[in-house]
């Protein structure tokens, strides 16, 4: 978005008009009309209650969307800021073929042209003009896009995901409600996406940072989804605002740390007398079937061309994150967190943000790559330990945490209880199962009790199923389900039942995590009614680790039966998870950490749509391979992007980024309106060194 004061000509429209009356595209006498090569049309035709907009393909029998011109266009003056739909003006096209809607909104003026690229995706470039003698404040401008239904499958990427039908009900998080109308830099994809009865359409915004010369804040443009009762006829519209907010249906309402949100009035322009307000959007639309799967057209467009950062190679992050790995190691495992901060005792902690089974896997790696006989034993060790001292009396069920200072063995809480997290619990098996895998390749011993304690917790996961054929949210210490609800919690368990069946080729495993994925696929991944949910332990709605062990568990299924089927869902889970990576980068406020060391914010995942802040959690290296083994390049790009992202933040010598040991990482950074903008923080649970690790020894292996 650009806002300048240069003196702008009167907002008449010259060029070449249309042909009115003559017969368009869709059928209908036609005002003005612009079409592209492809098929898809743009017509204005008298509407019952005035001039509309037809947005059509030519192989389709009906208009895909109808928009009247009364609303297309809004300008509010004051706070808070309201919808007031402009006056219509003028229709014409262009001797260049760009189609242009006047309007007037008190004060103000507004010029939207329409444009199509050579590659069929309309541009709508809006400049709105102050044309009285006194300044205009406090304006709120924009675009409302109305949609001919109120249920549309909606996507506001890492922010709103069919409106979150999974999130704790008792948690704030974004809902549509009322509205729901949140920053670009808000968003890793700056884009809305709404899909219903076989058809899509999306709003792209083209991010400009509009810096204040006084104290050298940066503000970007809004995007979302309204309810106005001055056009309730319409329901639901797709909107693209100057950079005003709102939450739950109000106003300046914004979002602001984990189910919190506070008043913060941003995004309003002031407009000198002849000063102007530019907005540039990408519009596109076509069909999709089923509707839940709209969010796949976010992902594969050209739109974006930022590289993302490269502070780091391959090797170098190894050997930072290495040296942050050793500094964990503590004779039996490596600690989960930096000493004993906020309280936490110092313990061995397994799946979610200890990874001490992870961490096994890279030491592991890091040996057998560099040849450090010392490295692998060490790793053998780490995972000796977890299977002798951490089994329950239930079969198959393991505690996740260790107490070092205590000697104890101990399970999480939940509500009070103990508590074993299916997610925690499935990842950790999938990495021992992984790690016994890695021995044997490399021609190792693979001790017996490692066998046993996976096909003893897949047989577990097996058995304890709820009566919907997955596997809970967790279990008590008793062996039962902590909980009825269906979650996408315990999808890693589906991995371990596949490492089962590598280390012991009894079939029987390979078909029954087919079974088990093939149900979480019928309640989740079909449709995306209700996308993956709930696999983070400590929130409690839609997140992109639970879409990562779906996309893993796929792509493994495809990896050792060759089928179709099982690459397909990994590619639509792919597409899924990367609506949660940054292809833009946002600039930062002036004296921000991020604004001082160039942070880019391209290439990084944000986590859910209750935590709105970037973290390394994503299956990057994963990634790399299936676009390998698919021969889709494109997964294999965005994976090094990611990867090379990741290096920002790491400390490369003691004091920087806030740490003593080079490789450490803070867990949370902050590119939003969400908690601390444009910095870092300094909690450092194990994860972060080892995700990362991992990820940078496979792929700079496989490069």
């Amino acid at each position: 978005m650009t806002v300048s004061a240069r003196t702008a000509g009167s907002p008449g429209i010259t060029g070449s008009p249309g042909s009115p009356g003559s017969p368009g595209i869709a059928g209908s006498a036609a005002i003005a009309a612009i079409a592209e090569p492809g098929g898809k049309y743009v017509e204005v035709v008298a509407g019952r209650d005035g001039p509309e907009m037809l947005l059509g393909r030519r192989d389709a029998g009906a208009p895909h969307l109808r928009v009247p011109l009364r609303g297309l266009l809004t300008a509010s003056a004051g706070r808070p800021w309201r919808v007031e739909p402009a006056r219509p003006g003028g229709v014409t096209v262009t001797d260049g073929g760009t189609l242009v809607v006047t309007a007037l909104a008190e004060a103000l003026s507004a010029r939207l042209e329409l444009a199509f690229t050579a590659d069929g995706r309309l541009t709508l470039t809006t400049t709105w003009r102050n044309d009285s003698a006194e300044e205009v404040a406090d304006v709120a401008a924009g675009l409302l896009i109305p949609l001919p239904t109120e249920d549309a499958h909606v996507t506001l990427p890492g922010v709103l995901y069919n409106d979150n039908p999974s999130s704790d009900p008792a948690r704030t998080v974004p809902h549509i409600a009322g509205g729901l109308v949140v920053e670009e830099h808000r968003l890793p994809v700056p884009a809305v996406n709404a899909a219903w009865d076989g058809r899509y359409v999306s709003l792209f915004a083209h991010p400009e940072p509009d810096r204040s010369p006084e104290d050298g804040t940066v503000a970007y443009g809004s995007l979302g989804l309204l309810r106005s009762p001055k056009l309730a006829e319409q329901g639901l519209m797709v909107t693209a605002m100057s950079g005003v907010i709102m939450f739950d249906g109000r106003p300046d309402v914004c979002y602001v740390s984990k189910a919190e949100v506070a008043d913060r009035p941003v995004g309003y322009r002031d407009l000198a007398p002849a000063a102007t307000l530019t907005t540039r959007h990408t519009l596109d639309w076509g069909p999709v079937e089923p509707r839940g799967l709209g969010f796949t057209t976010l992902v594969r467009t050209g739109l974006y061309q930022d590289e993302g950062a490269r502070p780091l190679s391959a090797d170098e992050l190894v050997r930072l994150k290495a040296n942050a790995m050793d500094a964990r190691w503590n004779g039996d495992g490596y600690l989960a967190y930096d000493g004993v901060r906020h309280g936490r005792p110092r313990s061995y902690l397994y799946g979610w943000t200890g990874q001490c089974m992870k961490l096994a896997r890279c030491d592991a790696l890091l040996g057998l790559q560099e040849g450090r006989p010392e490295r692998i034993e060490r790793a053998r060790r780490a995972a000796d330990f977890y299977v002798a001292g951490s089994a329950t009396q239930v079969r198959g069920l393991r505690a996740a945490r260790y107490l070092v200072d205590d000697g104890a063995w101990e399970l999480f809480r939940r509500d009070g209880a103990d508590f074993v997290s299916s997610r925690a619990h499935g990842e950790t098996i999938a990495d021992l199962a992984g790690l016994a895998a890695d021995f044997r390749d490399a021609g190792l011993d693979v001790p017996q009790e490692w066998e046993e304690a996976v096909a003893q917790a897949a047989t577990l996961f097996w058995h304890s199923r709820l009566p919907e054929g997955v596997v809970p949210l967790g279990w008590t210490s008793t062996g039962a389900s902590v909980s009825t609800m269906v979650t996408a919690a315990g999808i890693a368990c589906v991995q371990a039942m596949l490492g089962a069946y590598r280390l012991g080729g009894e079939r029987v495993w390979l078909l029954r995590a087919e079974e088990v994925l093939g149900q979480y696929h019928r309640l989740h991944a079909a449709t995306f009614e209700r996308p993956f949910a709930h696999a983070t332990l400590d929130a409690s709605g839609e997140d992109k680790e639970a879409g990562m062990y779906y996309f893993l568990a796929a792509f493994e299924l495809y990896r050792l039966t060759g089928k179709e089927l099982y690459a397909g869902w990994a590619r639509t889970a792919a597409d899924w998870l990367l609506t949660f990576v940054y292809v833009w980068s946002p600039e930062y406020d002036m004296g921000t950490t991020f604004e001082r060391r160039g942070f880019k914010a391209c290439g990084w995942p944000s986590v859910s749509v209750q935590n709105h802040h970037l973290d390394v959690f994503f299956p990057t290296s994963e990634l790399m391979e299936f676009g390998l083994a698919t021969g889709e390049p494109r997964y294999a790009k965005r994976a090094w992007t990611i990867l090379h992202a990741m290096g920002q933040g790491v400390c490369a010598e003691p004091g920087d980024w806030g740490f003593e040991v080079p490789g450490e990482q803070g867990e949370g950074f902050f590119q939003t309106n969400w908690q601390r903008t444009g910095e870092a923080n300094t909690w450092n649970p194990s994860w972060v060194i080892a995700l990362p690790l991992y990820h940078a020894l496979r792929m700079r292996k496989a490069a």
